[in-house]
């Protein structure tokens, strides 16, 4: 194990420091980043780059592996028995692309495709998403009575917040079949998205934010099976 781990350090150590066009093949590479920025939801963002040197066709095994965060906040008004609901959602979503001399050729597998316009695109895959739902029916609050009909009159609507927020780590593993000789740039993007809504009549308040923090990717060149079907 500890032999495996030098072999796999020292090419590390050699893939970074070596200048791109004099790159030599590699087996394996890694990539890291303590905090991961994004400036905006619905637009797919780069978080990690790493470069491998391909000596022949082989395939990829990639794993990307991502601290995704959802922050939900609702609030609920509600008043003469009238239900409110709010509802707020986060979600992150990642991809891999996959660039040759500067040129996308396309994007590791799951999700692999073309858009409407006959474009490379990718969906990508879910690392985190959360849809946060409350609903309140209440009766209110200054309440005040009509002593000859008993009818009950209250003017302000009662309130419910919850607010919520997570950060775990999430992996996936990806592949990449059939790649020839030359050296391969691979992207990893993510996209975060953030919707809200609200039914009713009390003044519903609600917020939401997906956020990335921590992420790796690890990236090996093999051989597999001759004829392997990977079908998604």
């Amino acid at each position: 194990m500890l032999k495996r781990s030098l072999v796999v350090l020292a090419v590390l150590v050699v893939g970074v420091s070596a200048a791109f066009a004099q790159q030599p093949s590699a087996k394996a590479t890694f990539a890291y980043d303590e905090l991961i920025a994004l400036p905006g939801h619905n637009t797919w963002e780069p978080i990690l780059t790493q470069e491998i040197k391909m000596a022949q066709w082989k395939d990829l095994f990639i794993d990307a592996s991502l601290q995704c965060g959802i922050v939900t906040d609702t609030t609920v008004k509600s008043v003469s028995g009238v239900l409110d609901t709010d509802e707020a959602r986060g979600t992150v979503r990642v991809r891999v692309a996959i660039y040759r001399n500067g040129e996308l050729v396309g994007y590791a597998q799951p999700d692999a495709g073309v858009d409407a316009a006959g474009e490379l695109d990718a969906d990508g895959v879910v690392f985190c998403d959360r849809i946060q739902t409350l609903m309140a029916k209440f009766a209110g609050l200054n309440c005040t009575a009509d002593l000859e009909t008993g009818a009950v009159t209250c003017t302000d609507p009662e309130e419910l917040q919850l607010i919520l927020k997570t950060l775990n780590a999430n992996s996936f593993n990806f592949v990449a079949k059939d790649l020839q000789q030359g050296v391969y740039t691979l992207v990893v993007e993510a996209k975060t998205s953030a919707a809200i809504g609200d039914i009713g009549i009390g003044g519903a308040l609600n917020k939401t934010n997906a956020f990335i923090g921590a992420g790796s990717v690890a990236i090996e060149s093999v051989r597999m099976i001759k004829g392997e079907q990977v079908e998604f």
